[in-house]
């Protein structure tokens, strides 16, 4: 019992001086370096790298790339605060490629509006002509022999022809041997005279109610509404027309060049179709009145002063057998 307590305080008593031996054993600076150490290392965690980021202007503007709303900006060319070159007439073309730059205008016309060269109200982008005068039916190309064939398409684009013939006249062909050609008489199978378009001669007192009817038809402005004033002449007219039931009527409206293209011709045919309701109500059977129109395209004079628009609008009437 002695000998094992006396074992265990030795054991106790070896454990202890060995612990203050190391302590004591520790290298003063050893324990120096290590404490600089151990700080150094602790100053370079707690100071962090912290990575710097410059802002660029790629096109040089003075505007940076994350203000930048165009980067691609040609050099010297001002800009606004977001970097983008001026648009002064707001069309969505920037000034340095606008032609036209206080002018509103599309793209491809270099930012400047279309214009008119030919003046004939259609627009350049839209006319197929544009540097001569023309119709809006033929998207602004004439048809100078008013076939209704437009010039570009038209090989004889001075004489009245058919599209078969490709707007020239056909073959010449007079079945009833008068002088009058087949595609301009109205009579084709009965002789008659140039003067009324290929048809028999006219008695004088059918002439004079015909001329007549011509002089005194007025329409109120820009309609087909026939005047009251015209009356007396049209009801002279129906009756030639129902005392010679052989006879028939063609009528043909036509117009100035003032207003639309499309509407003039339009108003041509109604004005024809007006007179011969009229004359259909006074007698006339509607099967013996055949009714066209040509709006502007057929002038009889010029239409650049009033006197030549005012023969210009007209329907003519002509008694065919």
């Amino acid at each position: 019992m002695k000998n094992y307590l006396l074992h265990i305080c030795l054991l106790f008593c070896c454990t202890t001086a060995l612990l203050s031996f190391d302590a004591v054993a520790q290298n003063p600076k050893q324990s120096k370096a290590y404490a600089k150490k151990a700080k150094a290392a602790k100053k370079v965690k707690k100071e962090a790298y912290t990575p710097v980021y410059h802002d660029a202007d790629s096109d040089g503007d003075g505007v940076p790339n994350t203000r930048d709303k165009c980067i691609h900006t040609p050099k010297g060319e001002p800009v606004t605060p977001f970097g983008c070159p001026y648009d002064v007439d707001f069309d969505g073309i920037y000034d340095y490629e606008d032609s036209c730059k206080n002018e509103p205008g599309p793209r491809e016309n270099h930012g400047c509006p279309w214009g008119d060269k030919d003046n004939d109200g259609i627009l350049d982008n839209v006319d197929a002509c544009p540097n001569v005068p023309g119709l809006k039916t033929f998207k602004g190309c004439p048809d100078t022999d008013g076939d209704g064939i437009p010039d570009p398409q038209d090989k004889c684009p001075k004489q009245p022809g058919t599209i078969q013939y490709e707007g020239c006249p056909p073959p010449f062909i007079d079945k009833d041997g008068d002088g009058v050609s087949d595609y301009d008489d109205l009579c084709p199978e009965t002789p008659g005279v140039k003067t009324n378009r290929g048809c028999p001669e006219l008695k004088p007192e059918e002439k004079a109610a015909i001329q007549k009817a011509f002089d005194n038809l007025l329409f109120e402005t820009g309609s087909d509404v026939i005047v009251s004033s015209s009356y007396d002449a049209l009801n002279e007219l129906a009756k030639v027309l129902v005392n010679n039931p052989r006879y028939n009527l063609y009528l043909e409206g036509h117009t100035d060049n003032v207003g639309d293209d499309e509407a003039n011709l339009d108003l041509s045919r109604r004005r024809a179709l007006s007179v011969k309701n009229y004359l259909v109500s006074r007698g006339v059977l509607s099967n013996r009145i055949t009714t066209d129109g040509f709006g502007e395209t057929r002038p009889k004079a010029t239409n650049e002063t009033p006197e030549g628009r005012k023969l210009n609008r007209r329907v003519e009437m002509l008694i065919i057998q």
